[in-house]
């Protein structure tokens, strides 16, 4: 099937749009007052109009409001003449879609999507960043990465990242309607992250304590391409942490995106960490990927053929059915899921959680679980919209309302700087717990 998430370079890409769920406000484009030929506006609503008619899942939707949409929008594209105008355009037409993955890459930053696919892998600087205690801090830097050589350790305030003001960044997210806060939060932080992981050799500029300019190394992992994204370098890590059960142990599996490639890997991990007490999955940072995956990764956790939800598009509905694998882990396991968390590893996380496998420890996912596709429109704009629908085994909808942690345990700058990782202690906490009783 196709991928399902908004990785590396969406997620870089979708930064400036407020909650990826409409086109760039108005005005934002740098070229906001620079004039259009003539008819090139009519053809990209049409365009953008026809493949929402012609895709999205709900026909209701389409045979109503939609055209509705087209009726009252339309004759305002034949008088658009400026790239400013056509961005309210846009904007104003996707403010009709209640869902995530319908947004616009305007067409100066969609330029640089083929220069990166054709990168043969991925930098890294070292460091990833998360808001917590309302400011945008470094919560994990790579012992001898850029960001450590720079002097940047956890816990300290990130003041910019590349031009981007980090405290208005924040300060807008807090300002929307809190329905609408756990998306754009995701889109700022793949934004703001992805800026850290540029092309090898690539420059990124961080104001922390003084600015800093970090030159980018190759990054670790088993570099894979998966449809129309760019190479992406995936990383799976294993390892045992104490479970406080007598001289147990807790065994941490976590991985940044689902990819098939990574297939062995996880294996391998699973099988490092399985005659532990306890397993820990942690998905936090993870944006999704291909979402059939979840059926073969579940296996290794169920003794039993169950659901995890049903994907719906107009044609055809799939149901993520996890297929038991002979060797698999009947012990306790623990979720963990933050903000970045999206897609599939939200259909995962949310899945185990109802049919009562898991637990949940974090932050609240992104909520937005749909795949999508990508598509230039006569504007030189990409259109990401959704194609499908998904539903839990529960028959609810995941999108918009994410993975709700069981134990919500929030980021604290205090624990970052003390090198505590309070979300996976606490899923540790639990397991020791269950192994007791």
């Amino acid at each position: 099937m196709r991928i399902s998430c908004r990785a590396s370079i969406i997620a870089v890409l979708c930064y400036a749009v407020a909650g990826c769920a409409s086109a760039p406000s108005p005005g934002t484009s740098s070229a906001s007052s620079e004039p259009i030929a003539s008819g090139v506006a009519v053809a990209t609503f049409d365009s953008l109009w026809s493949k929402v008619s012609n895709t999205y899942v709900d026909t209701g939707f389409v045979s109503t409001k939609w055209a509705e949409m087209r009726s009252v929008l339309r004759p305002r594209a034949q008088s658009v003449a400026t790239r400013r105008d056509l961005d309210r355009l846009l904007h104003d037409a996707l403010e009709y879609i209640p869902d995530s993955h319908f947004y616009i890459i305007p067409a100066s930053v969609a330029t640089e999507e083929s220069s990166l696919s054709g990168s043969d892998g991925k930098g890294t600087t070292g460091l990833a960043v998360r808001v917590a205690e309302g400011n945008l801090v470094a919560w994990r830097v790579e012992p001898g990465s850029p960001a450590w050589n720079a002097g940047i350790r956890p816990g300290q305030k990130v003041e910019r990242i590349g031009n981007r003001d980090t405290d208005s960044a924040v300060k807008r997210i807090r300002s929307l309607p809190e329905p609408a806060q756990p998306r754009a939060l995701a889109d700022m932080l793949h934004g703001l992250n992805g800026l850290l992981a540029p092309a090898v050799g690539d420059t990124a500029r961080v104001v922390t304590a003084g600015e800093k300019l970090l030159v980018a190394v190759p990054a670790s992992g088993r570099v894979s391409q998966f449809g129309n994204l760019p190479p992406i370098a995936g990383v799976v890590k294993a390892s045992r942490i104490p479970s406080g059960a007598g001289n147990g142990c807790v065994g941490v599996v976590g991985f940044n995106i689902w990819l098939p490639a990574l297939a062995p890997d996880l294996e391998k991990a699973i099988d490092e960490v399985r005659s532990c007490d306890g397993i820990v999955v942690d998905l936090r940072g993870n944006p999704g990927g291909v979402g059939a995956m979840v059926m073969g990764f579940g296996g290794y956790f169920m003794d039993t053929t169950r659901s995890l939800g049903t994907m719906r598009t107009r044609q055809v509905a799939l149901k993520f059915v996890i297929n038991p694998r002979v060797a698999r882990f009947t012990g306790p396991l623990a979720i963990l899921v933050d903000p970045m968390s999206a897609s599939t590893s939200e259909i995962f996380a949310t899945g185990m959680q109802r049919i009562g496998r898991a637990r949940v420890f974090g932050e609240r996912s992104a909520g937005a679980a749909l795949p999508a596709l990508m598509e230039r429109l006569p504007s030189g704009d990409v259109f990401v919209h959704a194609v499908a629908d998904f539903t839990d085994p529960n028959g609810r909808r995941i999108e918009g309302a994410g993975a709700v942690p069981d134990e919500v345990v929030p980021l604290r700058v205090g624990d970052i700087v003390a090198g505590r990782d309070a979300p996976l202690e606490a899923a540790a906490r639990w397991i020791a717990s269950v192994r007791k009783s």
